[in-house]
């Protein structure tokens, strides 16, 4: 017994140890353990899976719907043809040398000398199509964007018009029939069913056309299949054809299409051909487009693309990141007893790293379903049928050579993200893991150095880059070198660099924010040590925040300055708020009628004044183009020089005459310039002076020249830029300045009594009209409706417009704002949703010895301060340096006065301190006692 006791017993140590498995099957397992690892921490996995879905489901659904818009070469040629086979137009007179690309018929041309001139001389127009087409071949001419006068409930408008017959069965897939049938008769026609609305009436009605004299009956409305049935185009028979000449008409060819030989024959003769066969399958040696065929657009929008799928990855890493270092941490027990029983540190690396991995591709899955479901939806929603639009789509199609890299991007993201988790979790202590312990992060005193550097090289480069952009600009330097170059990029990336300096050292700037904050008091002590301690989980959240608001406070602020400079720039008709009634004509004989149809306008709206603009009638021009009568005269002003470069600007002739003159009542000025006069103003035009708003028109003297011109002498200057003509005479005005704040067409002004002793014929050219209140909305709509396109006679009408000045910006920029705010506040959330959950056990020991609920809430808050405060100083702070450098790179576009620093604050403190308090609302969780844990 004894002796069998004392028997050496075999050692059964390598037996009993677990041998690794070999090759892929450890791959297998911590596939294995990672699945179900996912499974078992619910929670953590659907925050990532949703933190990586969000974008893919941005990127499927845009792609979806980009490609829903992309027409193929069978849909582009339909909507060039419908059912046609070919269409020709006139794009020159008869040249042997002119050819043309088979897929681009505006991509032509004929040969030309060295100097680019042709090498043929000019010869007419052809009026008829040659013997190339067939006698026996269907062809229909159509005349497109014309207008016709049509009688309205407002009285005659002018409407565009397409004049052929587009309805026929050819046009199938080119013009869409709505309603009604088409026309049989000579004097029947179709109309979208906006312009039915537009002149008051419906299938079955009688039209009136005054100025051709003419009935017609409509049968029906038609829309063009690329614009949609709100648009206002009437279809009417060939007869309706505008005398416009050969040069707008385009021919379609039911049954015939021209191979290559007769291409060129067509092309000989004047014409280029659009034709179904040479566009979809070019025969070997056919001029082939240089323009493109939709490529270059593709790689545009892949561009695009790929920075938005970096900007999302870049966050998604940093969110999902934070949530697996965590997640890591809540499994070191479970790590620490797979090591123990024999896993490798690589064997722990493959477990957590597979876990982004599996959690990555149900994301990817998840937000491509979602991003294809929501452009399905969106699709059908904007669907209006015009195609080649935004409100038109070739059905939804799934493009699914971008659909699998979005695929593998979510996979990609998901074990990115889990990398760094992944390597911390690997170098982990067994023991102290299987026992609890938790081990503060270690501070590394080499990255304060290197942030340092990192900082101090982008601050270098952006005013380095910005003052040498500023000063070439400036001094008119050439900006097409290399070493510009390098400054634009210099000026572009140093906020971006100073921004990584910034990141770099992050955990030692959370230990000194920790040993700041704790003289202040215990609820911000606890917030930041916890900060400090869990770097992997607080800097990618203010890194986020960081980047977010850096990205808005950017696009605040080039989009407030580019606004401001737009305001500076903004050509007001008439003072704010006010109606003005512009009238033109081509002659002298409707004026009478003219005025009478404005007042009555202007009347409708109760006035508080009004002011009648006339101007220097036009000189009478006959239909050859000669002057009618060359021994009249006209009236304009001399500009002396611009603003930018007085006084040393060299004029040309032309602008002896390029102040037009406008004749106002005195007592009228204050109501067209929408400010008041001084009384020395109000003297000088009195006394036969002018009030000037441009001081551009002074002479050295203060003086107004007034230049009397032949009419022969002035079109010779109008049509050529380069006459050397003379003015007749020249008067010398005094003159008043005046600024009325703003831009606006008024420039010189002077009374009907001095025009009347220059000798100028007046011509009625506006009245405006100001008003107590702002017109209401639905005025404003009528009168602009009514007077768009409201002809008097057949070459007179009126246009009236309300100056409401500059396109408002603030939207934009409570936009903006608005998407900062959104990604400012989920990465606020994720990151201190993440610090509840972990901070469950210090929450549970903090209350055992006798911790308030108030000091709870007092520590979230404070850690949301960190968090957000920290991203939104570095972000606002990035931001107004890159705003800085673009502005000296780009001194004449963007002033630093229209910084917006009130939008600024919001980002930077207003909204850290809204988180702030939103934390401290927001109640804690009930601590679990027993859940408690030792920190050694």
């Amino acid at each position: 017994m004894t002796e069998l006791l004392e028997a050496p017993r075999a050692d059964t140590t390598d037996a009993m140890r677990p041998r690794p498995a070999p090759g892929w099957g450890r791959w297998r397992i911590a596939a294995r353990l990672a699945r179900r690892q996912t499974w078992r921490t619910k929670g953590a996995s659907t925050l990532v899976v949703t933190l990586v879905a969000l974008p893919v489901a941005g990127l499927a659904g845009t792609a979806a719907f980009w490609e829903s818009h992309n027409a193929s070469p069978q849909e582009r040629v339909g909507l060039e043809l419908g059912a046609n086979e070919a269409w020709l137009e006139v794009t020159g007179g008869a040249d042997p040398t002119r050819w043309q690309a088979v897929d681009q018929p505006y991509e032509n041309g004929v040969a030309t000398d060295e100097s680019g001139n042709p090498l043929n001389p000019f010869l007419p127009l052809p009026t008829e199509l040659p013997d190339v087409v067939p006698d026996d071949a269907t062809v229909l001419p159509v005349q497109q964007y014309g207008s016709a006068a049509v009688e309205t409930p407002d009285g005659v408008a002018w409407l565009t018009m397409t004049s052929g017959e587009v309805w026929a069965p050819s046009f199938a897939g080119l013009y869409v029939p709505i309603d009604g049938v088409a026309p049989t008769q000579p004097d029947e026609f179709m109309a979208t069913p906006g312009a039915l609305k537009r002149i008051g009436a419906e299938i079955g009605d009688a039209v009136d056309f005054p100025d051709a004299g003419v009935s017609l009956t409509v049968t029906g409305t038609l829309r063009p299949v690329g614009a949609e049935a709100t648009s206002v185009t009437l279809f009417l028979p060939a007869s309706m054809a505008t005398p416009d000449g050969p040069a707008t008409k385009r021919w379609y060819v039911a049954d015939w299409q021209p191979g290559v030989a007769e291409l060129a024959a067509l092309n000989r003769e004047g014409f280029i051909a659009f034709a179904r066969d040479l566009v979809l399958d070019p025969p070997p040696g056919a001029a082939r487009t240089t323009w493109g065929d939709g490529s270059p657009e593709l790689w545009n929008i892949l561009l695009v693309g790929a920075i938005a799928a970096a900007i999302c990855g870049y966050i998604t890493v940093l969110l999902s990141g934070a949530a697996f270092s965590v997640t890591a941490r809540r499994q070191q027990q479970a790590l620490a007893v797979a090591a123990s029983v024999g896993a490798a540190r690589g064997d722990v690396f493959r477990v957590v790293l597979l876990q982004g991995t599996v959690l990555g591709a149900v994301g990817g899955l998840v937000g491509t379903a979602v991003g294809l479901g929501g452009a399905a939806i969106v699709l059908a929603a904007t669907d209006r049928g015009a195609l080649g639009t935004f409100w038109g789509n070739f059905g939804f199609t799934v493009p699914w050579h971008l659909i699998v890299p979005i695929v593998v991007f979510a996979v990609l993201v998901g074990t990115i993200a889990a990398v760094a988790p992944a390597r911390a979790a690997m170098r982990g202590d067994t023991l102290a893991a299987l026992r609890g312990a938790r081990r503060p992060a270690r501070l590394t005193p080499r990255r304060p150095l290197w942030g340092l550097l990192v900082i101090i090289t982008g601050i270098v480069a952006l005013v380095v880059g910005g003052m040498y952009m500023a000063a070439t600009v400036m001094t008119g330097g050439d900006t097409d070198t290399p070493p510009f170059y390098v400054a634009v990029y210099a000026v572009a990336l140093g906020p971006i660099i100073f921004q990584i300096g910034l990141l770099i050292p992050s955990h030692w700037v959370l230990v000194q924010l920790s040993k700041a904050a704790s003289r202040v008091g215990l609820a911000p002590r606890l917030a930041s040590r916890d900060a400090a301690a869990h770097p992997s989980r607080v800097v990618p959240a203010f890194a986020v925040i960081g980047a977010s608001i850096f990205a808005a406070s950017f696009v605040l602020s080039l989009t407030a300055m580019t606004a401001a400079g737009n305001a500076r720039q903004h050509w007001y008709q008439a003072p704010e708020g006010a109606l003005s009634v512009q009238l033109w004509q081509t002659g002298t004989e409707a004026t009478d009628e003219l005025m009478a149809a404005a007042e009555e306008i202007v009347a409708s709206t109760a006035p508080r004044s009004t002011a009648l603009v006339e101007t220097p009638a036009w000189p009478a021009v006959a239909a050859t183009g000669t002057p009618s009568d060359p021994r009249a005269h006209t009236f304009a002003a001399a500009r002396q020089s611009y603003d930018w470069c007085a006084p040393d600007c060299d004029l040309e002739a032309h602008e002896l005459a390029q102040g037009t003159l406008s004749i106002v009542d005195a007592s009228d000025v204050e109501t067209l310039l929408g400010i008041p006069l001084d009384a020395a103003a109000r003297a000088t035009l009195r006394d036969g002076g002018a009030i000037v708003t441009d001081p551009g028109y002074l002479a050295a003297d203060g003086r107004l020249v007034v230049t009397e011109w032949t009419v022969a002498d002035y079109l010779e200057l109008m049509q050529m830029g380069g006459s050397t003509a003379q003015p007749a005479a020249q008067h010398r005005l005094s003159a008043a300045l005046v600024d009325p704040g703003h831009q606006q067409p008024f420039q010189i002004i002077i009374a009907p009594e001095t025009a009347a002793a220059l000798g100028v014929t007046l011509q009625p050219n506006a009245i405006v009209a100001t008003y107590e209140e702002p017109l209401p909305t639905a005025t404003v709509d009528k009168l602009t409706g009514q007077t768009v396109d409201l002809r008097v006679s057949a070459g007179a009408g009126l246009y009236a417009h309300v100056e409401t000045g500059p396109v408002p910006i603030d939207p934009w920029l409570w936009l903006i704002t608005a998407v900062a705010i959104a990604l400012v506040v989920a990465a606020a959330a994720v990151s201190l949703g993440l610090a509840r959950f972990e901070r469950r056990p210090d929450d549970a020991t903090l209350t055992a010895i006798g911790g308030s609920r108030l000091l709870r809430r007092n520590v979230n808050a404070w850690q949301a301060a960190i968090i957000v405060g920290v991203g939104a100083v570095i972000g606002t702070a990035t931001g107004a340096l890159s705003v800085w450098g673009y502005a000296k790179a780009n001194p004449q576009s963007y002033l630093l006065a229209d910084t917006p620093w009130l939008w600024l604050a919001v980002l930077g403190f207003a909204l850290p301190a809204a988180v702030t308090v939103a934390a401290w609302l927001a109640p804690p969780r009930h601590p679990e006692l027993t859940r408690r844990t030792a920190i050694t």
